[in-house]
């Protein structure tokens, strides 16, 4: 049996503005069940690109070259010459 995950959507105030916030759940109470574990959640960074799967070979190479890049510029123009 195949579930469909929609988005289920979420609003709270926080320094004094209005947000909102979408979760992919089963359900609403699958949903709410996702809000509640937020609280064990651990900061993992910043969303940089969003590469959409279907461009199937496009993004593995995307990917490689982000890293072959991320991997080299730390080695040159930094700026610092130990």
């Amino acid at each position: 049996m195949v579930s469909k995950m929609q988005t289920h959507l979420f609003s709270y105030r926080h320094d004094g503005k209005h947000w909102e916030l979408g979760i992919k759940a089963e359900n609403a109470d699958d949903a709410r069940r996702r809000i509640a574990a937020l609280t064990y959640a651990s900061y993992d960074g910043i969303l940089v690109a969003k590469i959409p799967a279907v461009l199937g070979p496009f993004s593995l190479l995307a990917v490689w070259i982000r890293n072959v890049a991320a991997s080299l510029l730390p080695r040159f123009g930094s700026g610092r010459h130990d």
